[in-house]
């Protein structure tokens, strides 16, 4: 007859032994924690991508209409889109490491297998063996 542990049920085995799932609600908590956290931080990163996408070339650049492009303010309006760019590739890696620890937290506390002793029958060469002092029958 199986036990229950939480309401999952474990399974036997021959001769004997028995399975016990055990699981940790702390852990599946906080893996779920860290989870959420990442996926806060890849949406606050896909906010921010959203927004700065939306801003008009023009104004991204710090071009002046009907006036001649100044290429020191331009190219340095570009190189700071640039970093910005960079900046955000990095939230989103960083993001999703994180995401991706708070499932494997969750996966690894939910279920970790203790498999109890054997129980041992009389007519089991083991127990025969140890009766025996350890000797082999002739």
């Amino acid at each position: 007859m199986a036990r229950f542990i939480w309401g999952t049920p474990s399974p036997s085995l021959s001769r004997g032994k028995q399975l016990r799932v055990r699981r940790d609600i702390f852990g599946t908590l906080l893996g779920l924690l860290v989870f959420l956290g990442g996926i806060a931080l890849l949406l606050f990163t896909f906010r921010i991508a959203y927004d700065m996408f939306t801003v008009p070339p023009v104004r991204a650049l710090g071009l002046i209409k009907d006036q001649p492009v100044d290429l020191g303010s331009a190219g340095s309006n570009l190189v700071g889109s640039l970093l910005k760019v960079l900046l955000l590739i990095v939230m989103a890696l960083v993001g999703s490491l994180i995401a991706n620890r708070g499932i494997q937290l969750y996966t690894d506390s939910r279920g970790h297998i203790h498999e109890s002793a054997p129980h041992l029958e009389e007519s089991d060469d083991i127990t025969r063996f140890t009766a025996e002092g350890g000797k082999e029958a002739s």
